[in-house]
């Protein structure tokens, strides 16, 4: 199996009518693809717009990799705070970074994450299927 054998891709969007965030992305394992999508209206979280469904789909990812036993994925992501969060590059001080931040640190141990960043509508497939998936989570279309 090669370094891309599970991989993911993650993005996030925000309905600015209803206050709804959300992501949409899918995760590939052994050419078995798991669709991955959600969303939510806390207050607080949806202060940050388009980046509270962001991060929440980059553990959406690692929770299912877990969920399936799996010990490494590559996270596909167009937004530079997937990672700076992640690994501690950027300070938080949103409710939704800090939760992000103690969740990846918190699975460390049992999975291996490789983030990977990627230009946004820039005709990757994967980003521009995540895309479309996390505008239908919060009812874009």
């Amino acid at each position: 199996a090669g370094e891309l054998s599970v991989y993911a891709f993650v993005d996030g969007s925000f309905n600015i009518a209803t206050g709804v965030y959300g992501y949409g992305g899918f995760l590939m394992h052994d050419g078995v693809r798991y669709e991955l999508s959600g969303n939510g209206s806390d207050k607080e979280m949806a202060s940050m717009r388009n980046v509270a469904g962001e991060i929440l789909g980059s553990m959406a990812a690692v929770k299912k990799a877990i969920e399936l036993g799996l010990k490494d994925i590559s996270i596909f992501y167009d937004y530079a705070g997937i990672k700076a969060w992640a690994v501690g590059e950027w300070k938080r001080n949103k409710k939704g970074t800090i939760e992000y931040y103690n969740y990846i640190t918190s699975v460390r141990d049992s999975i291996n994450i490789r983030f990977v960043k990627v230009r946004g509508h820039s005709g990757v497939e994967g980003n521009e299927e995540a895309d479309r998936l996390a505008k239908r989570a919060v009812g874009l279309c």
